[in-house]
């Protein structure tokens, strides 16, 4: 078992390591049911899992309850998880929020928004959930909708990922990009 676990973790820091790509993550204001305002700006130094979801999805709530889990586990080494309705108002977050009381903060956006937020295109058509992981220092490192194969591998995909994530953010350690040298 501990063989297992040094050999995923090694799995997880190589995938974060060596991410291909990154951005700016687009600091679009997330509304709260109750008036608030939520910004990736304001968890600079931590990593942020945003969930966007739709509150009448299957694979959403299964999501949720992982982000619940890795919430309460990992909030201590630099985790924030951020719950995004994709919906034009707030009437369908309080009643979802009230009823699952997530340990992290639970919004909307309308449609526009969350594609700002995501940077998808303005016809693109995500499966919810989306998972977008913004490290330390405000940078999209991984995107994943549900179409995506890390959803095939279960909770031990997104948690290694964040997991990678918090270690650079606990040891203030800038992403490293690599490349392949060119074939020949």
């Amino acid at each position: 078992m501990v063989i297992f676990r040094r050999l995923l973790t090694f799995l997880c820091l190589f995938s974060v390591c060596f991410a291909q790509h990154s951005r700016k993550c687009a600091d679009v204001p997330i509304k709260t049911s109750d008036g608030k305002t939520i910004r990736v700006s304001q968890y600079q130094g931590k990593v942020v899992m945003f969930v966007l979801f739709s509150t009448n999805c299957d694979h959403c709530l299964i999501m949720l309850q992982l982000a619940n889990s890795m919430q309460k586990e990992m909030a201590s080494h630099l985790l924030q998880v951020v719950g995004v309705v994709i919906d034009d108002n707030d009437k369908n977050v309080k009643p979802f929020a009230d009823r699952y009381r997530f340990p992290f903060p639970v919004g909307y956006l309308a449609k526009d928004p969350a594609i700002q937020l995501a940077d998808l295109k303005k016809d693109a058509h995500p499966v919810v959930p989306v998972v977008i992981f913004v490290d330390w220092m405000g940078n999209v490192r991984f995107q994943y909708d549900r179409k995506d194969p890390i959803f095939d591998q279960g909770e031990k995909g997104i948690r290694g990922i964040a997991t990678g994530l918090c270690r650079q953010a606990e040891s203030k350690s800038p992403p490293v990009y690599q490349t392949a040298p060119a074939a020949k």
